[in-house]
C-alpha cells in the first residue's frame, strides 16, 4: 500500500500546476504580448497652397518700400477678387545690395521681398497665379497640395481602424501558433503621421510679367498619404498547465 501511495503521490505531483524545477504551485502571473499594427491611406488632394513674392530693387530703401507696397496691394486685391482663402503675409525683407570691385565693397542699392501665401481649389490655382503675376508678383516660392479637412479626418479614422485590425491579426497569429489564451488589452498607444504636404512643386522661381500671358498655367495636384500605427499590450496565459506526465513503468523501480 505504501508503494502504491508513493506511486500515486508522485503521479499526483506530476498532474499539479507546478514549476518542474522548484515544485512551486504558485498562481500563474499574467504575461504581456506587445504588437504594433500599421495603417496607410492615400487620398486625392483638392486644395493648393501657394507662396509667391514681390521682389524689387532700387537705389534707396524708401523707393524699394514704396514699390513693394504698391505691387503687394495690387496682388492682394487680385487674389481677394478670385476668392483666395487663408491669404496672409508670411515675410517682409529689405536688404542692401553691394558690388565688389578691386577688393572694395560699394553699396549700390536695396532689394525688398514681400511674400504672400494663399489657398484655393487646385483647379483655380493656375489662373490665380497668372493673375497675381500680372498684378506684380514675380517670385513663386512654393506650391503644395492637400486634401480638404473633411477628407483628412475620414482618412485618419480609417487608417486608425486599419492599424488596429493589423495589430489584432498579428496577435491572433502569435496566440494561435503558441497555443496561448489572450486576455484583456492592457495598454493602447497611437502614433499618427500625416504626410500633409507633398514636396514643393516649384521653389524660388523668378518670373516676369510675360509669364502670365497666354494660356492658364496648369496646376495638377497629387495624392496625400495618411499613416498611423497602433501598439497594443495584450495579456495572455497558457491554454494548459505544465504536466509532469511520467510513464508508470518508469516509476515502478521505486516501489
Amino acid at each position: 500500500m505504501a508503494n502504491t501511495n508513493n506511486l500515486t503521490g508522485v503521479r499526483n505531483l506530476g498532474l499539479a500546476i507546478a514549476d518542474p524545477l522548484i515544485g512551486s504551485t504558485a498562481p500563474k502571473t499574467t504575461q504581456i504580448l506587445e504588437v504594433t499594427g500599421q495603417g496607410e491611406v492615400s487620398v486625392a488632394t483638392t486644395l493648393t497652397e501657394v507662396q509667391l513674392g514681390i521682389k524689387v530693387q532700387a537705389k534707396t530703401a524708401t523707393a524699394v518700400q514704396e514699390q513693394v507696397a504698391q505691387r503687394s496691394t495690387a496682388v492682394v486685391d487680385a487674389l481677394r477678387k478670385l476668392g483666395a482663402k487663408e491669404l496672409q503675409t508670411t515675410s517682409i525683407q529689405l536688404n542692401p545690395v553691394y558690388s565688389f570691385e578691386n577688393g572694395t565693397q560699394t553699396l549700390t542699392g536695396f532689394e525688398g521681398l514681400n511674400t504672400l501665401q494663399f489657398e484655393l481649389p487646385t483647379n483655380q490655382a493656375g489662373a490665380a497665379i497668372d493673375k497675381a503675376i500680372q498684378a506684380g508678383a514675380n517670385v513663386i516660392q512654393n506650391i503644395s497640395f492637400t486634401a480638404s479637412d473633411e477628407v483628412l479626418q475620414q482618412a485618419r479614422l480609417q487608417v486608425l481602424s486599419e492599424a488596429v485590425k493589423d495589430a489584432q491579426a498579428q496577435a491572433h497569429a502569435v496566440f494561435s501558433t503558441l497555443q496561448l489564451t489572450p486576455g484583456q488589452i492592457i495598454d493602447i498607444d497611437i502614433n499618427s503621421n500625416d504626410n500633409s504636404r507633398p514636396s514643393p512643386l516649384v521653389s524660388n522661381l523668378t518670373v516676369d510679367s510675360s509669364f502670365a500671358l497666354g494660356t492658364t498655367t496648369p496646376i495638377i495636384g497629387g495624392t496625400q498619404t495618411i499613416k498611423a500605427s497602433v501598439s497594443l499590450d495584450i495579456g495572455y496565459s497558457p491554454n494548459s498547465a505544465v504536466i509532469l506526465d511520467l510513464p508508470l513503468n518508469g516509476l515502478q523501480q521505486f516501489a
